[in-house]
């Protein structure tokens, strides 16, 4: 291939993206300020066409060695109807410690995929974090990524039986750290945005722990005096509010009692000597809006102001209104006019400007579905035949045509978290908000007056930005880092050496070695940013990037894009299995015993997990111990050449031409970067790169300033290898996962990167039974019973699903989640008990 059409073929930069959306369809040109701010933000939302993702797993709740099935809905934010934008979907599953343990490269098609991920055995038990997202999606921030936490309990009989603990600090310093991240945070909103002095004003309040929880809390109101003006307590998550109006000159805090019974003071934000405000009142079928304004030493206000609402891009405006002294400008906004989500209330002055922002939710129960599971009998014996019955109707009782996945479990896990979140919860809720949301599917289980005012708390005190006015209003394009992956990519950044700033216009080498051999060259955005397509991957593609400043320099780094920034917030803690719930010790109990029969079929498991747990605490400064994970090969007796005891070692030559004069029988021919190598003269030897076999090309990228040791056998040491040209290994420094020297950093000016190819998902284990069959083999089924995550109704909205039970009894649940195809979110669920065998 020649190498400019190759280089057309893997480079693409986001000029040509952005260009390609810009030809959307646009609103028509109309006169007066609302118009025009609605044909801008229309313009931009076209230009974004942002992603939703959510994902349907088989169960709640997880233990050491079990596996998580899950089905994956990728949608437009705007109508949720299932998105073809982008084709490839990211599946990850965080530690504890925020880093990513498991990961799944999907194939999308028509907006649906499913997969699974083995929870390793050797993993610690704790709060993890389930992700998913489109590179596209990621465009929004990486806050808008779908993003789960799980509790995963110790289930293996070979894995670590406790969660792991944060070290407890030390110094000083570290315990006032330790504490200040111990407080309480309670944080206090004003309706609208801001405290105005002389207008009333609702404050919403939130209370939570360090990990995002809510804390039942209660409270006084007080100003500079220390005089109590108000009493408040919270009535949901930690959330509530109280009235105030803002003397002049005057400051707030607010004395909390926290669940420990301890008192705190927390201030309130500072009241501004004028501005607007902005109320929002739920009046059943309308929603009730009153806008004020208090000038400067009384004047009154610089002229009308208007209120825009949109809910997913639904753009909804009345007249203008006169501020007239104290009395409010109000609007009578219908539900009727708004699809079911998140309504955004903006205040325009006579300039243009937004003067105040607010949310509220629009239930609109006729936007969703209505799904049902029959099964045919209500109890089953062991290993017989279940038929459930699935419909789906609209709100008038109509059937619709669905994509649904269903899951059977223990429904003894659903009842550990009724309240855990839903695909309506999700699509129309959670994925429009930042930051952690507590039990979201308690707003959507069994709405009412109650839930409806928690809700309006949550939307009070929760961040929204799916877009900034001031962006929008400046006629700015969204800003797209990343385009819609229609096939596997390869992006990232290139920076300076101490990953300061971005270096704009590096000359990048790209060269692939597996699955086949690949090379091209291209140069970096203003951003510093790079972006790969079109190359072949298959299980995995082994790829060596190489970049130098326009200059001419390589002291760069290449930062691969490694997925979404994790959030900063801690993750719970996971209590001990002793207080646990009964059902989650049934769960590690049956789970313990299907693991540990599976180990005795297959012993070589075991002493796998043993391994890997032992190499995880070594801590030996050797050049390469035996057990490090790197020497996957078992070969021993190589010349070992320790480049930490090298004083005169060159900084940032070419490994190879360090080799020279240091192993008796080693020749280097050639010259950077086409270097050639023979051992006594019996062929070309082999390369291992960190216990991966490569090719000369990628070893003749590297530079000794990566390098921790080299080993290389000859003769009858290489046996292992069936190579009569001997092995080469070469260790890297960033490789050894145990390695803590200063030289931890990657090296400059290139990086090796391991792609993984599209995921071929496994299908669930559900057997079928015969009355032929006298002596049955134990059924491994416990916690998941059933699992399908591609279910489609027919004309009538129907559809059948069959199975058969397994060796265990008790009650079972059987979940269905889906779309319908206008986006209509559904969830239904039924139960049914089986008799233990």
């Amino acid at each position: 291939m020649p190498a400019a059409r190759a280089k057309q073929l893997l480079f693409l930069t986001m000029l040509a993206l952005a260009a390609g959306l810009s030809a959307f369809r646009r609103l028509p040109p109309d006169d007066g300020l609302l118009p025009r701010v609605a044909r801008q933000l229309n313009d931009y939302l076209l230009a974004a066409r942002q992603e939703k993702a959510y994902l349907h797993l088989d169960r709640p709740v997880y233990g050491t060695g079990e596996t998580i099935w899950f089905s994956a809905y990728i949608v437009d934010a705007a109508q949720h109807r299932l998105d073809s934008l982008s084709q490839v979907l990211h599946v990850d599953l965080l530690s504890p410690e925020k880093r990513v343990v498991a990961r799944r490269t999907l194939r999308l098609k028509g907006g649906r995929t499913n997969g699974d991920l083995l929870i390793a055995d050797t993993l610690a038990p704790g709060t993890y974090v389930l992700r998913a997202y489109t590179n596209w999606m990621r465009n929004a921030g990486d806050e808008f990524v779908y993003s789960r936490r799980l509790s995963i309990w110790p289930a293996s009989p070979v894995g670590p039986q406790e969660a792991v603990q944060p070290n407890a600090p030390t110094t000083p310093a570290g315990k006032a750290r330790a504490a200040a991240a111990a407080r309480p945070d309670v944080q206090f909103f004003a309706e609208g945005g801001d405290l105005i002095e002389g207008l009333p004003a609702v404050v919403a309040f939130k209370a939570t722990d360090a990990s995002g929880r809510g804390l039942n809390v209660r409270g006084q109101l007080l100003n500079a005096q220390n005089a109590v003006l108000n009493t408040f307590a919270s009535r949901h998550a930690g959330m509530g509010r109280f009235g105030l109006v803002p003397g002049a000159g005057q400051r707030y805090h607010a004395r909390v009692t926290l669940p420990d019974g301890s008192t705190a003071d927390y201030p309130l934000p500072a009241a501004q000597p004028a501005g607007y405000s902005l109320h929002v009142v739920d009046g059943g079928e309308n929603f009730l809006v009153e806008a004020r304004y208090r000038g400067p030493a009384g004047a009154p206000a610089p002229g009308p102001v208007q209120l825009l609402t949109q809910v997913r891009g639904v753009v909804a405006y009345p007249g203008p209104r006169t501020l007239v002294g104290d009395v409010p400008a109000a609007w009578r906004m219908p539900k009727k006019n708004y699809p079911a989500g998140i309504a955004h209330f903006t205040l325009f002055d006579a300039t243009g400007t937004p003067r105040a922002e607010r949310l509220a939710f629009v239930p609109n129960q006729a936007a969703g579905l209505r799904v049902s599971i029959t099964p045919d009998q209500p109890s089953y014996g062991a290993h017989a035949p279940v038929q459930l019955t699935v419909r789906v109707a609209d709100a008038a009782g109509q059937p619709v045509a669905a994509t649904l996945s269903l899951g059977v479990n223990d429904a003894a896990l659903g009842a550990l978290d009724p309240n855990a979140e839903t695909i309506a919860s999700n699509l129309l809720l959670t994925s429009d908000l930042t930051g952690y949301v507590e039990s979201p599917g308690y707003y959507f289980r069994a709405p009412s007056a109650a839930t409806a005012q928690h809700l309006d708390d949550l939307l009070l005190t929760q961040g929204w930005r799916r877009f900034v006015w001031k962006t929008v209003l400046a006629g700015q394009a969204p800003a797209l880092q990343f385009r819609p992956e229609q096939e596997l990519s390869l992006v990232g950044q290139v920076v300076s050496e101490h990953g300061q700033r971005p270096i704009p216009n590096s000359q990048l080498t790209f060269l692939q070695t597996k699955p086949t051999k690949n090379i091209t060259t291209a140069t970096t955005g203003p951003d510093g940013r790079f972006a790969f397509v079109g190359f072949p991957v298959g299980d995995t593609a082994l790829i060596t990037l190489q970049a130098r400043r326009a200059q001419g320099g390589s002291n760069v780094l290449i930062l691969p894009d490694t997925g979404p920034v994790p959030a900063a917030q801690p993750l719970p803690l996971l209590p001990a299995l002793s207080a646990a719930p009964a059902a989650v010790s049934t769960l590690v109990r049956r789970s313990r015993q299907v693991q540990a029969a599976e180990l005795d079929l297959h012993p070589e498991r075991a002493m796998r997990s043993i391994n890997l747990a032992n190499v995880a605490v070594t801590a030996k400064r050797e050049a390469v111990p035996r057990d490090d994970p790197r020497r996957l090969y078992g070969a021993t007796g190589g010349t070992v050449i320790n480049f930490a005891n090298e004083p005169n070692m060159q900084t940032g030559a070419n490994v190879l031409q360090m080799l020279q004069g240091r192993v008796a029988g080693l020749a280097v021919s050639g010259t950077p970067p086409n270097m050639t190598v023979q051992i006594r003269n019996q062929g070309s030897p082999l390369f291992i790169l960190d216990g991966q076999r490569v090719d000369a090309d990628v070893i003749n990228t590297l530079s000794t300033s990566d390098i921790e040791s080299i080993e290389v056998f000859k003769g009858n040491e290489a046996a292992i290898f069936g190579n009569s040209g001997g092995a080469i290994a070469i260790y890297t420094k960033r490789a050894n996962p145990n390695y803590r020297g200063a030289d931890k950093a990657l090296a400059p000016g290139v990086a090796v990167v391991k792609l993984p190819g599209f995921y071929a998902a496994r299908e669930f284990y559900s057997p079928r039974y015969s009355s032929l069959l006298t002596n049955p083999p134990a059924d491994p089924r416990t916690s998941t019973l059933y699992w399908n995550p591609e279910v489609r109704t027919n004309d009538k909205g129907e559809a059948e699903v069959h199975f058969f039970t397994a060796d265990g009894g008790g009650t079972f649940e059987a979940v269905a989640e889906g779309l319908g195809s206008g986006g209509q979110p559904g969830r239904g669920s039924s139960t049914f008990s089986v008799k233990e065998k």
